[in-house]
């Protein structure tokens, strides 16, 4: 071995005097695998040399190595294997020829796309995907301000106005949406129109912090459709005949029993027809009961709308009565108030099936129902051997403030993936009334929004603008697919506000006075609807801003002008008998 270490200290001074003489080196390092020993090698450069800048390379003129020589052989005749049999070659063969052999031969715009350039749009669509929640149109009142992310916009990455009219690619392998490689060619001006139109609107999604590429792919399915998605007629009549209940229900109680306390749900009526669709939707996939589980604001709707509570029992228990005369033993009194107590019922769905419903009895603390109603859930289940957990559910809805702050809240969301605990899913529903008793948001927690607590699951979370009908039902509907398809909690926040305050009785104008100065005049989003919906009922053509305008609409004492083309209404206050309108178009008052 003497000789060896010789050996090798000559070759060390050697090579020191080489690179003393000039030019740099680098060292690698590298294991061989049956010894456990490093081996060093030394690569010299010369200083001068500098590595090449690389140009932009249009598609059409890119060659790989592969096609030269024989490789050309084997590659025409998986073509030719391919056209006359797709399945008769690999996944990844099909989906080469499928889009770039096919698209590329009849799709001149993309002759002049680059690498770089599809690069650039890629990391623009991810922008969207991960923060267009940002750029949402969530507040029902307009007073949240947010900052809109530098990379939501084109110019960041190197795309001008002259680039809107060209079209591109963006097909992925093994991705969904936007990136599916099933998907046209577009132009770009198309492609930032849909994103915004996906991920912008009414509702903003949060699903990119979930790592499962097969949950993301699907959610983008569903969410990236080519076109937005319309109700035709007969389910706008649904939904606004279940808006009508929701609504009328709370001004009967707000006229006939101004001085009681009854934690009314207005401001936040949507969530009566998102949940009804919600069960509709669970029940055509397999559910057969369904536990829920609430806080007391809104629970008299709840009880008299969705799970069908006998209204004049409600209407008894105002006036002071326990239960009707001639309904003995159907409800009984038990000396808790009105707005904390359960019942159960087999409701009739609109797909013609029948789901149980039981809301279970809850008292003044917000979320102490939380692990009651898990617990309940996962005794269904084990008694009617639901071992799938595809037939009995949970359903969950929370206020904004407890479901940020309240430690059982994070408690019972850890339990829902244990083998022992688990009832293959909860759906979540956060009435967001963007104030907690008389806490602003941003003096009641640290995290952007009060649902990010549930980002430690893997769970998406659907924003929704609670005025806006139509999206509250459509996340509600995502929400129930989610959770029978992947048996996981998912969240859907509901954005609204408060119009009475934390009660009836108190004068919310003290602790929040700018916003309950604007939301004296905003609470009129089922006159919209309504009008809305008598455009659509009369034409068969699909619903648009544009089809009709301006309009307004006429109250007993106050005129509002719907700007169709913003989907904001102008308020017009009357004077001296007249209506003197404060908006942009005054000749329609």
């Amino acid at each position: 071995m003497a000789w060896f270490r010789a050996g090798a200290s000559v070759a060390r001074l050697a090579i020191r005097r080489t690179l003393s003489q000039g030019g740099s080196y680098a060292t690698r390092s590298r294991v061989i695998p049956s010894q456990s020993r490093y081996f060093h090698s030394t690569v010299t450069k010369s200083k001068e040399q500098t590595a090449p800048v690389p140009r932009p390379v249009p598609l059409s003129k890119l060659t790989d190595n592969f096609l030269d020589g024989t490789s050309s052989v084997y590659l025409e005749e998986l073509q030719r294997a391919w056209e006359a049999d797709p399945n008769s070659v690999d996944e990844s063969w099909d989906n080469f020829f499928r889009n770039f052999v096919g698209q590329a031969a009849t799709s001149p715009g993309i002759s002049g796309q680059t690498i770089q350039e599809s690069m650039r749009l890629l990391l623009l669509l991810r922008a969207y995907q991960v923060n267009g929640h940002m750029k949402a149109k969530l507040d029902p009142l307009g007073l949240e301000e947010r900052e809109i992310p530098d990379e939501l916009d084109p110019a960041l990455y190197g795309f001008t106005e002259a680039d809107l009219d060209r079209e591109f690619f963006l097909g992925v392998w093994k991705m969904a949406g936007f990136l599916s490689e099933n998907r046209p060619v577009q132009t770009l001006r198309s492609i930032l129109t849909r994103l915004e139109q996906a991920y912008c609107g009414s509702i903003g999604y949060e699903y990119m912090h979930i790592a499962d590429r097969e949950k993301c792919n699907w959610l983008r399915d569903k969410i990236e459709t080519p076109t937005p998605m319309q109700y035709n007629r007969q389910r706008h009549e649904v939904i606004l005949d279940r808006l009508i209940w929701s609504t009328q229900f709370e001004n009967f109680l707000a006229t006939k029993w101004t001085a009681a306390k009854r934690f009314g749900l207005e401001g936040g009526e949507t969530l009566i027809p998102g949940m009804k669709e919600m069960f509709d939707r669970s029940a055509d996939l397999g559910v057969e009961s369904i536990v829920i589980g609430m806080p007391h604001r809104g629970r008299l709707n709840v009880l008299g709308n969705v799970v069908r509570k006998p209204l004049r029992q409600i209407f008894s228990e105002f006036s002071g009565g326990t239960k009707p005369v001639d309904e003995v033993g159907l409800y009984t009194g038990t000396g808790d108030v009105k707005y904390h107590l359960g019942t159960s019922y087999d409701r009739p769905t609109r797909g013609g099936k029948r789901i149980h419903l039981s809301l279970v009895a809850n008292p003044s603390h917000l979320e102490a129902v939380d692990p009651v109603v898990v617990g309940k859930t996962r005794a269904k289940q084990y008694y009617s051997n639901d071992s799938d957990r595809t037939k009995n559910m949970g359903i969950l809805i929370h206020g904004d403030g407890s479901f940020a702050g309240q430690g059982v809240v994070y408690e019972t969301l850890h339990l829902s993936a244990l083998p022992n605990y688990t009832t293959g899913g909860t759906i979540h529903i956060v009435v967001n009334n963007q104030v907690a008793f008389t806490t602003d948001p941003r003096a009641g927690r640290s995290s952007q929004y009060c649902t990010d607590v549930a980002k430690a699951l893997n769970a998406p979370i659907f924003h929704v603008n609670g005025d806006d009908i139509e999206a509250v039902v459509r996340v509600c509907e995502l929400a129930a697919e989610w959770r029978q398809t992947f048996h996981s909690d998912v969240v859907v926040d509901l954005v609204c506000y408060r119009r009475f305050g934390h009660n009836e009785i108190d004068e919310p104008s003290f602790t929040q006075p700018k916003m309950y100065q604007v939301s004296k005049y905003i609470y009129i989003y089922i006159y919209i609807y309504i009008y809305i919906c008598m455009y659509v009922f009369s034409s068969l053509q699909p619903l648009s801003p544009r089809s009709f305008g301006s309009q307004f609409i006429r109250t007993s004492n106050r005129c509002y002008v719907l700007d169709a083309t913003l989907y904001t209404l102008q308020t017009c206050y009357p004077s001296h008998d007249v209506f003197h309108c404060c908006c942009y178009n005054p000749i329609f008052c």
